[in-house]
């Protein structure tokens, strides 16, 4: 049988044990278990810290005291390097022989971790600044192209001279036409073959994949340099507009057509006016453009989709890719359509666009030709006059 006590006689039984704190309080002894029921040192250095402060004449207070006391030191140092153990320290020692240094210290770290969080959002912004210039550049691409190439062409100072001529005498073009991707030749033309793939968002869809090609060709005649060609195929100036403007073309739309024409000819011709501001307007009729017989590389050069230009390497004169060539086109070409014409000097300047019937390669694009003198045709000389016959000096008969 379970026996039962009364509470005067329970309470007069725990007075003579040693654990019972029913003279000291039951909130005394309470708060004192709770040091000797922690699960760590780190609640146990908490529960000793509430202990003194709620029973600072406690029945165990000198007890604990001497153990929370002796810890401190050693708290202390194994906390003094991060905010999180500092603040540990006072939570534990609000008025302990550190706590000043502990404030100190947690101020320095916050000032220091401060100054790393606005290191790490500056470094986030200028990452956030390349990748959209990045971007932006890529949106270019095809303007800083055209650009780049229609400066260096028009620097060019020995049209018609040997092509090695022409190199040493324009020092831009040999190192630009001479930059990766390397010019694939044959006899009669050298290409560099540029290439870019974008995507264009559609509302409603996840987007659309592109392609922007550009083939900067250089016609040779016996090796002399007569003209050079910025051909976009597959429609380039549509492809331009989509990769600036991120608007999606149907080419089969002749006012989308229209408009990605216009756009594309308010970008060239300011840029050639740009560099030859001199330049005046003429009136032609440009011949088809006839594909490249120099076949393009399966995958691009290394370097292929790189703005031109940003590379420095080698030389127009140096040794070119090895060549390829596919079959002379077959079929009937198709006149393009001149936009602008313009004459540099003996250069007649071209930007052309692909015929809305042009099934074939499409070809967008600007052409830099130099001009054929015109022959001079001489007059006959005239025809030689025989001369008269002379009366014979001395006395004349008589009759």
């Amino acid at each position: 049988m379970m026996r039962r006590f009364s509470i005067p006689l329970v309470l007069a039984g725990c007075s003579v044990l040693a654990g019972c704190s029913v003279l000291s309080g039951k909130s005394d002894y309470r708060d004192y278990r709770t040091i000797q029921l922690a699960d760590d040192e780190a609640e146990r250095n908490r529960a000793m810290s509430a202990y003194l402060a709620a029973h600072p004449e406690g029945r165990w207070a000198d007890e604990v005291r001497t153990e929370y006391e002796a810890e401190e030191a050693l708290l202390f140092e194994d906390n003094k390097s991060t905010t999180e153990g500092l603040a540990f320290y006072l939570e534990v020692y609000p008025n302990g022989r550190f706590a000043d240094q502990a404030r100190a210290r947690m101020q320095a770290l916050a000032s220091v971790a401060q100054s790393r969080r606005q290191g790490e959002e500056a470094a986030q912004d200028v990452r956030r600044e390349q990748r959209e210039d990045a971007l932006e550049a890529r949106r270019n691409w095809a303007s800083q192209a055209v650009s780049y190439w229609s400066r260096v062409l028009l620097g060019v100072t020995r049209w018609g001279s040997p092509i090695g001529e022409v190199a040493a005498s324009s020092p831009e073009f040999d190192r630009a036409f001479g930059a990766a991707p390397r010019p694939r030749c044959s006899p009669q033309e050298c290409i560099k073959f540029y290439q870019l793939d974008f995507a264009i968002p559609v509302p409603g869809q996840t987007r659309i994949e592109r392609t922007i090609r550009m083939q900067l060709r250089l016609h040779l005649n016996e090796q002399r340099l007569v003209r050079a060609e910025m051909l976009m195929p597959n429609r380039g100036f549509s492809r331009w507009y989509e990769l600036e403007n991120q608007t999606f073309v149907i080419d089969e739309d002749p006012e989308a057509r229209q408009q990605a024409i216009e756009w594309a000819l308010g970008r060239v011709v300011p840029i050639l006016r740009e560099v030859v501001p001199t330049a005046a307007t003429i009136d032609v009729v440009p011949e088809p453009i006839t594909p490249p017989r120099v076949r393009a590389p399966n995958e691009p050069d290394p370097g292929a989709s790189q703005l031109p230009g940003e590379v420095a390497a080698g030389g127009v004169t140096a040794e070119a890719a090895p060549t390829e060539l596919v079959d002379a086109p077959t079929g009937e070409l198709v006149l393009p359509i001149a936009l602008q014409g313009l004459r540099i000097q003996n250069l007649r300047v071209v930007v052309f666009a692909a015929a809305d019937e042009d099934a074939g390669a499409a070809y967008d694009g600007i052409f830099l030709e130099l001009e054929q003198p015109e022959p001079v045709v001489e007059a006959p000389p005239p025809p030689r006059r025989r001369p008269a016959a002379r009366t014979p000096s001395g006395p004349r008969p008589t009759p």
